[in-house]
């Protein structure tokens, strides 16, 4: 990663810090959401204060699963993002990062990374959310081989088909 990445991932866990002590010392401040609120196709997304976005998903049992989904292995992208995890209820896409969802099961895996590259996707099946929440000029891309699908800068798409989708390109210039 980039020092200006190090440097803005350090701030990200300062603020971490000190927004879970606030939030030990007055709850009701530290849990209110920011002015953006948005909600569709089962799926709300709150920004907090800190400028996180907050998702919570739907439940799987009211979703269909696809045949293929059920069939293949668990997603997972190379080279391995941050963070890799399943999840059945929400997550939190923190600042300076981009965020994928993709059903899976009886829950979802998350995806999160915040480092320029691309990352190719294998097993990625049904309709997900992609969050892009990175600050300044970055943002990300996603690709069916070398045709871009869509690019996103600051923002999110609840309803991407992850299916014809193998790779997502996060770069430091907008779309």
């Amino acid at each position: 990663m980039s020092p200006r990445r190090h440097i803005a991932r350090a701030s990200s866990v300062f603020l971490a810090a000190i927004t879970l002590a606030v939030a030990t010392v007055a709850p009701s401040q530290a849990a209110e959401p920011g002015p953006e609120t948005d909600s569709q196709a089962g799926r709300q997304v709150v920004r907090l204060a800190n400028g996180d976005l907050r998702i919570t998903l739907p439940e799987r049992a009211d979703l269909t699963a696809s045949a293929s989904s059920s069939l293949a292995g668990a997603p997972y992208t190379t080279p391995s993002t941050d963070e890799r995890n399943f999840v059945q209820a929400g997550y939190t896409c923190e600042t300076g990062r981009t965020c994928l969802e993709v059903p899976y099961g009886g829950g979802w895996y998350v995806f999160k990374e915040d480092s320029y590259g691309t990352y190719a996707m294998y097993d990625w099946y049904g309709e997900g959310t992609w969050v892009d929440n990175q600050t300044g000029n970055w943002s990300t891309s996603i690709q069916d081989g070398s045709t871009q699908v869509q690019c996103l800068q600051s923002g999110y798409d609840d309803s991407v088909n992850w299916t014809p989708i193998d790779s997502f390109w996060i770069r430091s210039w907008g779309c």
